[in-house]
């Protein structure tokens, strides 16, 4: 019934794709807007109306339309060939132009859009969260960690307070890093929430940026843009916590675990008292 409406309202012979998440996607030519179509499809309304915000302030020219028809909720935007950013692509020159289009997002979108936001102190937060693994098999790891981390919260609550927010991307990372024509383009932005801009790079750092070099580069190319600011190691540790919190949630209910042992990987780091970001 969907996939009709949608040939119906936007006069168009849609086709459906699947990303590596499982989110349903259609791509197809539309006679009403005389042009080829992406159409996003969310059951989450945070994610719908964040992709939908984010996407009429950062990219105007491709966004197209919104619908809501029963419990879906549909971005439609106009389809680009896109290429993928290749692993041999990543180097000095590459990341510098990173960190450059994060800092450029970063500056166009925060203050300018509604996406999510929680008011309440980084520990309450982790806190909920934490309670959320109760009767999973990762309740003891999450539990164990958290544990360890009591005595970093009351500085990371007052560094977390006190440092300026963004309007997050939410999953930065080289797939989410395209070429379109000669221009590079950052995608997907159902993830968008309000937080300190340092937690864009955790898991682009931890899992895809690993040499302190190439981390000096993107910053290097983010100051260009932007000032950054890098937490205090309390706070490092705690958005450490929270960044594998979401990625075990995302498990929880995806079988297909696209991000394999990162979380545990993270887990680790915070029992060994490592540094949380060498440069």
């Amino acid at each position: 019934m969907l996939l009709e409406f949608l040939n119906e309202y936007y006069e168009a012979e849609l086709e459906t794709i699947h990303d590596e998440a499982g989110n349903m996607h259609l791509q197809g030519r539309s006679r009403r807007f005389e042009r080829q179509l992406f159409v996003k499809i969310f059951k989450e309304k945070d994610k719908f109306y964040a992709e939908q915000h984010v996407n009429q302030v950062y990219c105007p020219e491709i966004y197209l339309d919104s619908v809501i028809y029963e419990d879906n909720y549909i971005v439609v935007l106009e389809d680009r060939v896109l290429e993928d950013v290749l692993p041999a692509e990543v180097d000095a020159k590459s990341v510098t132009s990173f960190g450059q289009k994060l800092a450029a997002f970063h500056e166009k979108v925060s203050g300018k859009v509604l996406v999510p936001s929680d008011e309440r102190p980084l520990s309450e937060r982790l806190a909920t969260k934490v309670a959320r693994f109760e009767k999973t098999p990762y309740q003891t790891d999450v539990t164990e960690v958290f544990t360890r981390l009591q005595k970093d919260l009351a500085a990371a609550d007052i560094d977390y307070a006190l440092l300026p927010k963004v309007v997050l991307h939410g999953d930065f990372s080289i797939r989410n890093l395209m070429h379109h024509a000669d221009e590079l383009v950052l995608i997907d932005f159902e993830r968008a929430s309000l937080g300190v801009a340092y937690e864009d790079l955790i898991k682009f750092f931890y899992n895809e940026v690993k040499e302190p070099k190439l981390r000096n580069n993107f910053l290097h190319g983010y100051r260009q843009i932007k000032e950054l600011e890098i937490p205090n190691y309390s706070l490092q540790r705690c958005l450490l916590f929270l960044c594998a919190l979401d990625i075990l949630e995302f498990h929880l209910t995806h079988t297909k675990q696209k991000f394999g042992q990162m979380a545990e990987a993270m887990f680790q780091t915070i029992k060994n008292e490592d540094a949380i970001l060498a440069l």
